[in-house]
């Protein structure tokens, strides 16, 4: 399936930058300076190419957020109930306002180099699988915060949060996900995010190996 297809099939992109930041001390990570580049605008054009149209879930939008002329989407549920309020947000959007779409694909702002045929790979994996959600993994280890999700879940999802439910892996226990495994790119793992200012010298180091090869 090309990355045209999947574009036809009108996978929707959703940005999750809900996060705290409190192992950054605080500061928004989305607004990251990354050889000039703002952390959030990497990840923003790296979903562009793969999607028919990008939403952001952020429930405290800066300039930046705003200068990138998407949707923002603040969690319809009160109560800062997690990443998957901001998942539920997306799907509920999409239902409303792309019919056609079926899925949404979510990536997290921290992560910059995730795959750019992460949509490709994982539209593949729908077609065996209907109404899961498919989720990504690499070295052995699940990344639920990236995912292609079935616009459809987006009232189970309403149900488990309204319940009290919180963890994306509590939900998958009635939903089980498909994983699809992805491999190393260059060395390095496509799903290392920045979590704290340690590692962004290793997220520049990243930048500049790619760069070269």
């Amino acid at each position: 399936m090309s990355v045209e297809a999947v574009k036809r099939n009108k996978v929707v992109g959703c940005i999750l930058c809900g996060g705290k930041s409190r192992r950054m001390g605080g500061t928004d990570k989305a607004l990251l300076d990354l050889n000039g580049t703002a952390l959030l605008e990497h990840v923003a054009s790296r979903l562009h190419k793969q999607v028919v149209q990008s939403v952001l879930s952020v429930n405290e939008p800066s300039g930046l957020h705003e200068s990138l002329g998407l949707p923002m989407l603040t969690d319809e549920l009160e109560g800062h109930l997690g990443p998957l309020a901001g998942v539920h947000s997306s799907l509920n959007w999409v239902r409303q306002n792309a019919p056609d779409a079926s899925d949404v694909v979510t990536v997290a702002v921290d992560t910059p180099f995730f795959p750019k045929d992460l949509v490709e790979t994982l539209a593949a994996s729908r077609i065996a699988n209907a109404g899961a959600p498919i989720i990504c993994s690499s070295g052995g280890r699940d990344h639920f915060a990236f995912g292609l999700w079935p616009v459809a879940l987006a009232d189970p999802l309403k149900e488990y949060l309204l319940e009290g439910g919180r963890s994306i892996k509590g939900f998958f226990k009635d939903y089980p996900p498909v994983i699809v495994e992805f491999e190393l790119q260059n060395a390095i793992d496509p799903f290392f995010n920045i979590n704290t200012p340690e590692d962004i010298p290793v997220a520049l180091e990243h930048i500049a190996q790619l760069q070269v090869q």
